[in-house]
């Protein structure tokens, strides 16, 4: 029948009803039992809700939003703030029988190069692969490629063919992923990194004359003679790593050092400002008297950024700067690029050393990062299989599990007893 009071409304029900509903007048006569319950309109919200069904119990629910929404978003946010301490080897994976090179897909596959042939992941963290077939044209020596890269937008690769079947002549391959057509360029190469989707940056070099870094452009029309010019010059040295930061400076270094005066793995940065000007015609880099030392640790090869700004660093030099990756801290190079002088390799708070192989005291560790998934990927020379880095605290610990769920209990029980209070005053009888 119908029900009057402050905080209710009289109703019918043969008639619609809904939260929020603002009529007051029905057919009483009509109603042939009590009516469904239901909260009328009032001025606050949730909290006018809490007001009539009582505040101790709104109060559960709503620490039980807090607490859970608190701890379900923490955990994630601290585990991306500094990853550089909670890097932690967590199992690995064996790429093709005899890799010779390998990156990563802009969607996180694994893509190799075993000869001339091209092996592709067949999904994110398979670990097995599928061959797509051999680079057209390929003339690759014994030992393999020199690198492999993937454009930025993930469309095409780019292979540097180490010299040859002759050791001596070299040529760096740009090729469709998808159909694998494509074009070798000639160019002196060790290492390279893709400035955009249409330039390749590459560093060259040999044990005798000081070393460069040269800027590949792939939409050149006669891979002969394509366009390729010097924009960092007089390392004193043989080739090393190169990369580029999220801003855009670029990193490289003295792979072994010969005229100097920079050492054996010597790792400079040059604004972006500076290489464009000198990609564009302006005056070339000198990369001993220019730019910002960061960091002087193994040889300098590969240099490879996470996502945070860590340094990955790799290679090797005399006893003991061997037989390790460095991981050398954003916040560090961030440091030295402002004017603070470079990164102390042997400060354990500025440079970590992983060595997954720790019964080996002669490796010499590669490094790769998979930007999806957020993996160190370390390789011994030479070796197929690939030892994986990931951060800690990707995954909540034991007690932030704990937290997590007697969080979502609360807010479950509290729910409950809300709803079981409406039902209760809306005289139900439930």
């Amino acid at each position: 029948m119908s029900q009057a009071g402050p905080a209710r409304f009289s109703c019918s029900c043969t008639e619609p009803r809904a939260v929020g509903q603002t009529s007051s007048s029905c057919s009483v006569a009509a109603c042939p039992r009590r009516c469904p319950p239901f909260v009328p309109p009032y001025q606050g919200g949730t909290w006018g809700v809490a007001a009539q069904v009582g505040r101790r119990y709104a109060r559960q629910v709503w620490c039980g939003l807090f607490v859970g929404v608190t701890a379900l978003s923490a955990w994630p946010t601290r585990a991306q703030a500094d990853a550089f301490a909670r890097y932690q080897l967590s199992g690995g994976f064996e790429l093709p029988a005899g890799t010779d090179v390998f990156d990563v897909l802009a969607d996180g596959r694994v893509i190799a190069l075993v000869g001339d042939t091209v092996e592709v992941e067949t999904a994110l963290g398979s670990r097995t692969f599928m061959g797509r077939g051999p680079l057209p044209g390929a003339d690759l020596p014994f030992f393999g490629a020199a690198f492999l890269r993937v454009s930025p937008d993930g469309t095409r690769i780019a292979v540097g063919n180490n010299g040859g079947g002759s050791f001596g002549d070299f040529k760096v391959g740009v090729f469709d992923l998808a159909t694998l057509s494509g074009e070798w360029f000639v160019a002196g190469h060790f290492d390279a990194e893709w400035t955009d989707d249409t330039h390749l940056a590459i560093t060259s070099g040999d044990f005798v004359n000081p070393s460069v870094v040269t800027v590949l452009d792939v939409a050149s029309p006669d891979p002969s003679d394509p366009s390729n010019p010097i924009v960092v010059n007089n390392i004193g040295g043989a080739s090393g790593g190169i990369a580029f930061d999220a801003a855009g400076n670029l990193f490289t270094g003295n792979g072994f050092t010969s005229t100097g005066p920079s050492g054996t793995g010597a790792a400079k940065a040059f604004p972006r400002a500076t290489w464009m000007a000198a990609l564009s015609g302006g005056p070339v880099i000198d990369f001993e008297s220019d730019g910002v030392l960061v960091v002087d640790v193994l040889s300098a090869s590969p240099l490879v950024f996470d996502n945070e700004g860590n340094l990955f660093v790799g290679g090797g030099d005399l006893a003991p700067d061997a037989d390790f990756v460095a991981l050398v801290r954003g916040s560090a190079v961030a440091a030295a690029l402002a004017g603070a002088g470079p990164v102390d390799p042997n400060d354990p708070a500025q440079v970590r050393r992983l060595d997954p192989i720790p019964g080996n005291d002669f490796n010499f560790y590669l490094a790769d990062f998979n930007r999806v998934t957020g993996e160190i990927y370390v390789r011994d020379f030479g070796d197929d299989t690939v030892h994986v880095y990931r951060d800690g605290t990707s995954i909540p610990t034991v007690s932030e599990w704990g937290l997590i769920v007697m969080s979502l209990l609360l807010l479950t029980t509290g729910t409950l007893v809300l709803q079981q209070r409406r039902w209760r005053l809306g005289g139900t009888g439930r």
